[in-house]
């Protein structure tokens, strides 16, 4: 493995996204440009993405099962009803329960590959921010508080032409009123406001959005603004933007 292949695969190494990493893992520990890359890449990843939490079996089906075999055995249930007979070998309620842990299986599988569905997709789209915030060739534009919002409270605007991916940062907001958020806008140039999406903020007051399908070329502002209600143009107070008023 060359070094420009380590090059080109430390992102999708630092998002855990590789299989067999033997080679990288070997050049990297003899190689301190390559593990130096590594490093910042890492230190971008630990504000990308979330754990999706593993999926469990529905809570009702291990009861259900115990309903119908209780069923089986209970003294009273004999006296009450007809007997259960037997089908090769199987009484029927044995059966019910069998059907039973068929049916939870299939529908937990289900869940668990739509699941991993989700996470695939959310990997593949961090991947696109990562590639985009470590390259060199990225313009970023910063995004200043407007008054009366203070403090250390900005945010960025990652673009690069011939690139559809854009991606939006906001570090150190302080969290909106109940019922409002952080919405997302660029303003394109003929005029025309895009809504990019409300950010989820974590306990730091960072939030990002990875915008794809556009390179960002046309966009002639950034605003941050703190609203409740939808809408297809900034209606709430502006809290950050780009340029600067």
């Amino acid at each position: 493995m060359t070094h420009e292949d380590v090059v080109s695969l430390l992102p999708s190494y630092a998002l855990g996204a590789l299989d067999d990493v033997t080679e990288l893992e070997a050049h990297l520990n003899h190689c301190d440009r390559c593990s130096a890359q590594l490093a910042s890449y890492l230190e971008a990843t630990s504000r990308l993405g979330a754990a999706v939490a593993p999926a469990s079996p529905p809570a009702a089906l291990r009861e259900s099962i115990l309903r119908a075999r209780t069923a089986e055995i209970s003294p009273i249930s004999r006296r009450v009803s007809a007997p259960l007979r037997p089908f090769n070998g199987y009484t029927l309620a044995t059966i019910a329960a069998l059907l039973l842990i068929a049916l939870g299986l299939g529908g937990w599988a289900f869940s668990q590959k739509q699941q991993l569905e989700a996470t695939r997709s959310e990997l593949a789209l961090d991947q696109r921010g990562l590639a985009l915030l470590t390259s060199t060739e990225t313009s970023v534009e910063r995004l200043q508080p407007v008054p009366p919002l203070g403090g250390e409270a900005h945010g960025h605007w990652y673009h690069r032409t011939g690139v559809s991916t854009q991606v939006l940062v906001i570090e150190f907001m302080p969290a909106p009123p109940a019922g409002q958020s952080y919405v997302g806008w660029l303003r394109q140039s003929d005029g025309s406001w895009r809504q990019v999406g409300r950010f989820a903020l974590d306990s730091q007051g960072y939030g990002r959005i990875i915008l794809v399908g556009d390179d960002g070329s046309k966009v002639r502002a950034v605003v941050v603004t703190r609203q409740s209600e939808g809408s297809l143009v900034p209606t709430g107070a502006v809290v950050l933007r780009w340029p600067a008023p």
